[in-house]
């Protein structure tokens, strides 16, 4: 950890003000903490109206809040338009990251034919194949695997034992943790003469710029078209893409989803934890779908989504879908009823 003081925060951050401190340099911070209840010595955030009682009483040291939010306290006040978004530049400052620098193991392997770019780090045995090109500043932490003919963008951070497998292409600044997998074979297989058969994958996964994934997550090469991840998509831990899935721009998706294969998701829709969408279907731009969630369908209109499995067989589940319907219609229907009793005077108790 590194300690600054409020003065020295202020310097290194752009458009940032110092409020309520009558000498920035006499406070200061060596670590980061939650507002409630805070911790002597310490820098907390303040970015919510619902956490404002909880920093007037806090211990920290200084308070990275708004403007308007600053006028109510009495601590010390690192001042920026938007907090939450500035809290990243604090935390590096503070907590600096390792710096891995500029190296190849002596337990990695490189093929000959592969093209290193420059100020790039690879880790204890990690591998990269033949023809694979890495871009520029690029980190591969210890046991990562490159497979022949990948390109990975300039700024990228492979976490330990990422697996990208041959011909993946990957853009910019991308981020994986641990145990990640990109390129693999979709699921795809015909069952005939009594057992399933494999049928071959020949496409392979394109990845945008500034993409993260995160750990045991796995991102499926197409079947004979490309599956596609689109630039700004972040995924959370064991999320699996199926082949040959598009996913527009800044896609989010949370832990233990699954998106099954040829499914198109347009851009900016956000995924709750837990849910499972049904192949070939498309997600129009801007769609939340709650966690939980299972899409069977296309959704035609973007909305908030939110549904749950009740263990029927599919045919059960559609009379289910039809009785709810129903049901949600009925109070519309009462009314109506209701309406023309009026009319007819015919009075009815409720």
């Amino acid at each position: 950890m590194a300690r600054y003081t409020l003065d020295e925060l202020a310097s290194k951050i752009s458009g940032a003000k110092i409020e309520n401190c009558a000498d920035p340099k006499k406070v200061f911070a060596e670590s980061v903490s939650p507002v409630s209840p805070g911790t002597p010595n310490s820098i907390s955030f303040l970015a919510n109206k619902k956490m404002l009682s909880d920093a007037k009483k806090t211990a920290s040291s200084i308070v990275l809040t708004t403007s308007e939010f600053s006028k109510e306290l009495e601590v010390p006040c690192l001042v920026v338009d938007k907090p939450d978004l500035i809290l990243a530049q604090v935390l590096d400052l503070i907590y600096p990251p390792h710096q891995f620098g500029s190296k190849i193991e002596e337990n990695a392997y490189v093929h000959p034919s592969a093209k290193i770019g420059k100020n790039c780090y690879i880790g204890n045995f990690a591998s990269v194949s033949e023809n694979a090109v890495i871009g520029d500043n690029t980190i591969l932490e210890d046991g990562v695997r490159i497979g022949r003919g990948t390109k990975i963008g300039e700024g990228s951070h492979l976490g330990p034992n990422t697996v990208i497998h041959h011909e993946v292409i990957i853009g910019k600044r991308f981020r994986s943790h641990g145990n990640a997998t990109i390129g693999g074979d979709g699921f795809r297989f015909v069952f005939a003469n009594g057992k399933h058969n494999k049928i071959p994958q020949v496409g392979t996964v394109i990845v945008g710029d500034d993409v993260e994934i995160g750990s045991n997550s796995a991102i499926d090469r197409g079947g004979l078209e490309n599956t596609v991840i689109g630039d700004g998509c972040k995924f959370d831990n064991l999320v699996h893409i199926g082949h040959n899935c598009v996913l527009g721009k800044n896609v989010v998706i949370a832990g233990y989803t699954g998106v099954a294969g040829s499914t198109t998701i347009g851009d900016n829709v956000t995924i709750g934890g837990g849910c499972g969408l049904a192949d070939h279907i498309s997600i129009p731009s801007g769609t939340i779908v709650g966690g939980g969630t299972s899409v069977r369908n296309t959704i035609t209109k973007p909305d908030i989504y939110v549904g749950w499995d009740y263990g029927l067989t599919f045919p059960e589940f559609q009379k289910l879908r039809v009785n709810i319907k129903n049901v949600v219609n009925f109070q519309k229907w009462a009314r109506r009823i209701k309406g023309i009793e009026s009319k007819l005077g015919i009075s009815s108790e409720d």
